[in-house]
């Protein structure tokens, strides 16, 4: 005797008593099958039920974290977190799913097939994969590698939350096969073995949509609340669309919301002219990164003449140089501009800020990365680098002042 699905019925059932058939071990847990089950095992894009079994005769109650099947006329198996040996063939148990866990799917899972309906009934869009995230879901939509416009996703939209509010019955109609089940004008044809059942949105004959599936759905439209689209992005030349239903749809949109006016608060602006601000702010923050950029270049070019300078009137052949204006990156720029003129020359640069020391050498006398491989440990920094050049990074000014000490010395 395989497990009566109960969920197939009555999708509003949320608890129901049973007896254990099956008892498997995973992890140490008791994974359990039942003669009968409101749990919907994972599968079709829809996560399964979670939910609590309850032993008859005890105090003892258990998580269901999983259930899932091994076919469609097959045991529902429920996972389990009762040790291994908790259960026995005969038991009778209470099982129980988180019903707003299942009301969520429900409507998720209704809210998917109206908007990828529509998709195909607008623009001849084909749904490729489905996926029910737990923050959103996901659809890909194949157009034949056009992509949607904003304007089109937005009649997408709005054209299904119009079919939802219309309150349209929705209907699960069972088959004994696939070609009986052709009797209705599904949507798309997936042929398989087995008893099939088709959802219809709408009038059975004429439906806002049509599909086969064994998920769970509302009984009317409306249940669903609302569809929200969040974004569209290119996908393997398809349109993979980001987008939720009802309570979960809600929760998104009003927190989104409140980013909004606080954004909007902090600009001073109202939420319509947000836009507006931020582009002006963009344009002035490339205008400042122009201007530093200007600015780096002028301080790169008189430090160099100012290093050049002291090296010619010293002759020395190493050279320590700190800058607390320039980066790590405009240092080592500046660091191969000043080596290239002065050929053998050994240059330390330090940047305190970051606690970050750098060396440059364009002669074969100095190996830059293996004095810095053979000496940062010493001074709790790390790094590396080639022969010419090679970086270390410090917790400390103090650390990396006196790794400069120790390999100046070595000079």
């Amino acid at each position: 005797m395989v497990t009566e699905r109960l969920y197939q019925s009555n999708p509003y059932a949320s608890e129901n008593d049973a007896v254990v058939t099956g008892i498997r071990e995973k992890n140490g847990m008791d994974v359990i099958a039942c003669d009968t089950s409101v749990f919907y095992p994972e599968g079709g894009g829809q996560p399964s039920d979670t939910g609590n079994v309850s032993l008859n005769g005890s105090q003892q109650r258990f998580r269901i974290t999983r259930a899932f099947d091994e076919s469609l006329v097959g045991d529902v198996w429920h996972i389990t977190d009762a040790p291994a040996g908790t259960f026995t063939p005969g038991d009778k148990v209470t099982l129980s799913i988180d019903r707003d866990f299942r009301f969520r799917n429900m409507q998720r899972h209704c809210g998917e097939h109206m908007l990828s309906g529509t998709m195909d009934t607008l623009f001849g869009g084909v749904n490729k994969g489905f996926h029910m995230g737990d923050e959103y879901i996901t659809i890909d939509i194949d157009l034949g590698g056009r992509m949607l416009t904003d304007d089109e996703l937005d009649l997408a939209e709005r054209t299904v939350n119009e079919a939802i509010w219309a309150d349209l019955p929705v209907t699960v109609t069972w088959f004994d096969d696939y070609e009986s089940s052709l009797a209705l004008p599904v949507r798309k044809k997936v042929p398989h073995d087995g008893k099939v059942s088709v959802v219809t949105v709408g009038d059975l004959h004429h439906p806002y949509d049509c599909i086969a599936c064994c998920g769970t759905h509302p009984a009317r439209s409306s249940e669903v609340g609302l569809l929200a689209i969040y974004k569209r992005e290119p996908n393997k030349g398809m349109n993979r669309i980001y987008f939720d239903c009802g309570k979960a749809a809600l929760s998104k949109l009003s927190t989104d919301s409140r980013l909004l006016a606080e954004a909007a608060r902090r600009y001073s602006c109202s939420p319509a002219d947000l836009i507006g601000r931020l582009d002006a702010e963009a344009e002035s923050i490339s205008a400042l990164k122009a201007r530093l950029a200007e600015m780096t270049a002028y301080i790169k070019d008189a430090e160099k003449e100012k290093i050049l300078g002291s090296v010619r009137s010293t002759g020395a052949s190493s050279y320590v140089y700190s800058s607390e204006i320039l980066n790590a990156d405009d240092l080592l720029k500046l660091g191969f501009s000043v080596i290239n003129d002065v050929p053998g020359l050994f240059l330390i640069l330090r940047q305190p800020e970051s606690h970050t020391c750098l060396l440059l050498s364009s002669s074969e006398e100095h190996k830059c990365g293996a004095l810095v491989k053979a000496n940062v440990k010493n001074f709790n920094g790390k790094g590396g680098g080639r022969d010419d050049n090679a970086r270390a990074i410090f917790p400390s000014t103090a650390d990396m002042d006196a790794f400069i000490g120790e390999i100046s010395s070595q000079k």
